[in-house]
């Protein structure tokens, strides 16, 4: 098949039968396919949509551009992923509870894209953490600790590792095709066999309507059910940050001590990480019902067996938490003050997601390196009042040069009005089982 010809046809408004995008995905994955033609499909597929087939095609090539394991004989896989966020810290909390309590945890997670987080850039913020690893060591530490929290390698959904990159560079991260396959071919590569899917809605998300956010969600239950995956998806409030800090190693650091003592954990948090763990343990036959697999999540978390758990994971794939809280001691840090007092009305969640990559963060190209100690610290919440000249934020970051040029961006995302805001909602917006 012509990769020119292919990608005319898409352009126009075709549609790609399954074989023509294997040979796509083959290509790409080969290097036959350039990453001008890739960045065309990209775009073409962004634009003209992709529909129901061409994206189960998509996914299921994507997934057999690698290895695929099968954890049967260990027991049910099941794994959580989100959409993105800022301070989307979730899934460092809700994979070492679920494995507490008892479930088979292969978390394959992805690096920063867009304006949001990834939980590979910060767990590669834990000193010598290795989210790469042989099948040997994934499958006995699956075994042992039921847990694993992995990134995609050159073996491990390989097409989808290159494509993820080229969305980010290429502005096409908001398709809803592109969105489902790239989640969803990560998942059965891992050999997750239930996935709970947290699609965000709102300021701090990729999808900024509930309407689109619901025909995602949609199309991920669909599409993963035609694949064979068991599939729970919430559809959460992405309004403002989560907890109270965004970044790498701030948001490692406050999933941590959140399990650690559970009375830390901001409301937003306990809330999602409850929700989520409890619908893992649902689907993985651990508990009957999301009640139960509720009180079973809160059970683990309040007696610090996901805590412990946390850091012998951390220990296994080569972290040392010591000497990551040693070396984040010395990070340069600027100190944000209200300009004027009143209540906090709300958060520009997104251009603070913005901020923190021209922070260092986050990247703007595939091939920048990010800076792992860059992040913000919220001293502050939707409806706190505060005073003039009191602290709303701190920023923090390797490269002392940028505090200044992001503060000011930073303070811009912080509203402040005269009046309290109204209450916030329940952070669980719809549930699509």
């Amino acid at each position: 098949m012509i990769p020119a010809e292919l990608l005319r046809k898409k352009r126009d408004g075709g549609t790609l039968g399954s074989e023509e995008i294997a040979s796509l995905v083959e290509g790409i994955v080969a290097g036959t396919i350039t990453s001008a033609q890739a960045a065309a499909f990209l775009m073409a597929a962004c634009i003209r949509g992709l529909d129901m087939n061409e994206t189960v095609a998509l996914t299921e090539a994507m997934a057999r551009s690698g290895v695929r394991y099968d954890w049967r004989h260990i027991g049910y896989a099941v794994d959580k992923h989100s959409t993105g966020g800022v301070g989307d810290k979730l899934s460092l909390l809700v994979a070492p509870i679920a494995a507490a309590a008892g479930a088979i945890v292969p978390m394959m997670s992805g690096r920063g894209l867009g304006h949001t987080g990834g939980t590979v850039d910060k767990l590669e913020s834990i000193v010598g953490f290795r989210v790469v690893m042989d099948d040997a060591e994934i499958e006995r530490q699956l075994g042992t600790l039921g847990v694993v929290m992995l990134a995609q390698s050159e073996r491990l959904a390989p097409a989808d590792r290159i494509l993820y990159a080229l969305r980010d560079e290429t502005g096409t991260v908001e398709s809803v095709g592109l969105i489902t396959a790239s989640i969803l071919s990560k998942k059965i590569a891992e050999g997750a066999r239930g996935l709970v899917l947290d699609v965000k809605v709102g300021r701090g998300a990729f999808m900024q309507q509930f309407e689109q956010a619901r025909l995602l969600a949609g199309t991920l239950v669909a599409v993963g059910r035609r694949a064979g995956l068991d599939v729970t998806v919430l559809l959460t409030d992405m309004d403002d940050p989560l907890g109270r800090s965004a970044g790498n190693w701030v948001e490692v650091l406050e999933a941590e001590r959140a399990l650690a003592d559970r009375t830390t954990c901001p409301h937003d948090i306990v809330e999602l990480t409850l929700r989520l763990s409890g619908a893992m343990l649902q689907l993985a036959g651990v508990v009957s019902t999301l009640d139960d697999g509720i009180r079973r999540a809160d059970q683990v978390w309040r007696s610090q067996q996901a805590h412990d758990v946390f850091h012998r994971m951390v220990r296994l794939q080569g972290g040392d938490w010591e000497a990551s809280s040693k070396q984040y001691e010395r990070v340069s840090s600027l100190v944000i003050e209200s300009p004027r007092s009143g209540y906090i009305a709300g958060f520009a969640t997104r251009q603070i997601g913005l901020m923190l990559v021209e922070l260092g963060a986050g990247r703007k190209r595939a091939s920048d390196a990010v800076d792992p100690a860059a992040g913000v610290v919220f001293g502050v919440q939707r409806g706190d009042h505060i005073e003039k000249g009191e602290p709303l934020a701190t920023l923090y970051a390797t490269d002392r040069a940028r505090l200044e040029a992001c503060a000011q961006m930073l303070l811009r995302c912080i509203e402040i009005a005269d009046a309290p805001p109204l209450p916030r909602r329940s952070l669980v917006l719809e549930e699509i089982v």
